[in-house]
């Protein structure tokens, strides 16, 4: 092999690894818009076989542009496929991306042409292997990944945009620069540098604008979940002290009632008496839950769960130890236990008739205190960034209840923890020193 032989096949290789990372950096800058991270070695087999069958349409003399589409089309199933998302979904994300690969190339392109001094230096390069090439390709490549990287890291905490504005935006992006690259392709100057660097200066300006907008969004659409969680904490709350008021009123009549059977019974009136007894059945029930774990809030909302299991055909199991829950407020332990109680519900709801349970355990220790409830789940939670995330279409809604459920633990020095294990899902709550007044925290 000649010297001539061996520089030509380092740069064939280097072009390989290039097109190769290009293909990567395109499945990794689609999986930052999505929930779902896809692992490493599928992405890699993946991104292999896409350059190999635009390798081979190059070899085979086929039309740069049926490449490009192919380029296009794979992207898009196989996103498809493996995030669970729409044809469409995908389409914006990919278009997106190719617009922004072509200003990144003919800007690169312009750049050297104009260090080069060489008017036609796109021709040069996209028609001859040679070191200017590699160079071109290693240049490329790089702000290729940096903007890669901007993209991740200002879009870390997700995502909210509208797919029909990216498409719009990508396909008004790609149609307007037709024109321009195709100028540059035939003579390369300042002015093609300038158009370009406009070109790349607009597309990172556009990034930021899709960062505030969403941004935007999720403060709004937060802004919203938290007023409509807060409401339905509050209906819970005032649920709760109906309840209880209800409970007093019927303790107070049962003074009254067990007066006039005494009096009856002195009276030897024995049938009226058991008449009046058997009409008592109906408060009775009411009067005494079968749940009691010490904490009269907490009792109502477990008894509530329980008649909604039962309703249900849901196994319903409290195993409790008497324990105090102040200084927690009563409002904070229904945003604690209503959230819990309610996720596990829907969970166990879900099971085939017969196979839902629920299981709440509460044990102390001293001063500790340790709460468990499980259920049943057929798929293991999904977790983004460390928060779990639904697998329902009102996930957002989920997921913030978790949250709440996790800050209100917090704020009486509690921890809640999650684990899923052989089909089942544990939520865990544990106060080691206690459960802590705010108020105390807040003046220490």
């Amino acid at each position: 092999m000649t010297m001539n032989h061996w520089y030509q096949s380092m740069y064939q290789m280097f072009e390989l690894v290039s097109d190769f990372i290009e293909a990567w950096l395109c499945y990794g800058f689609v999986g930052l818009f999505l929930p779902d991270r896809v692992r490493g070695k599928v992405l890699f087999i993946l991104s292999l076989v896409l350059v190999g069958s635009v390798r081979a349409m190059d070899i085979l003399d086929i039309d740069p542009m049926i490449s490009t589409l192919w380029f296009v089309f794979y992207i898009c199933m196989t996103t498809v496929v493996l995030f669970q998302v729409n044809l469409f979904y995908a389409v914006s994300l990919v278009s997106f991306y190719i617009l922004c690969l072509y200003v990144i190339n003919y800007f690169c392109m312009s750049v050297m042409g104009v260090i080069a001094g060489n008017r036609q230096f796109a021709q040069f390069i996209l028609n001859q292997l040679s070191l200017l090439r590699c160079i071109y390709l290693a240049a490329d490549t790089a702000l290729l990944l940096l903007l890669y990287m901007l993209i991740r890291h200002a879009f870390k905490g997700g995502l909210l945009y509208s797919p029909r504005m990216l498409f719009a935006i990508s396909l008004l992006g790609i149609l307007g620069i037709t024109f321009l690259s195709a100028v540059t392709l035939q003579d390369i100057s300042v002015i093609t540098l300038f158009s370009w660097s406009l070109c790349l200066i607009m597309v990172l300006c556009f990034i930021f604008l899709l960062l505030f907008y969403s941004n935007y969004m999720k403060e709004h659409e937060l802004r919203s979940i938290l007023e409509l969680k807060d409401q339905m904490v509050r209906q819970e709350y005032e649920m709760v002290k109906q309840l209880q008021k209800e409970q007093q009123s019927l303790s107070h009549d049962m003074k009254n009632h067990l007066l006039v059977m005494d009096t009856m019974l002195k009276e030897e009136k024995y049938q009226e008496a058991r008449n009046y007894i058997g009409q008592l059945g109906i408060p009775l029930e009411r009067l005494a839950p079968s749940i009691w774990t010490g904490t009269s809030t907490l009792d109502v909302l477990l008894n509530h769960t329980r008649n909604r299991c039962g309703q249900s055909h849901i196994t319903f199991t409290v195993q409790a130890d008497a324990v105090d829950l102040r200084p927690m407020k009563d409002q904070d332990i229904c945003s604690l236990f209503a959230n819990l109680l309610d996720n596990a519900y829907e969970a166990a709801r879900a099971m085939p008739d017969g196979q839902g349970w629920i299981l709440f355990k509460m044990r102390k220790a001293r001063e500790m205190l340790f709460i468990d409830l499980s259920n049943p789940s057929p798929e293991p939670p999904r977790v983004k960034n460390g928060a779990i995330i639904s697998r329902k279409q009102d996930g957002r809604l989920h997921g913030l209840g978790l949250n709440r459920a996790s800050a209100t633990a917090q704020e009486y020095g509690g921890q809640l923890t999650y684990e899923y294990e052989g089909g089942v899902f544990t939520a865990s709550i544990s106060f080691l020193g206690g459960v802590k007044g705010r108020g105390l925290e807040e003046r220490g």
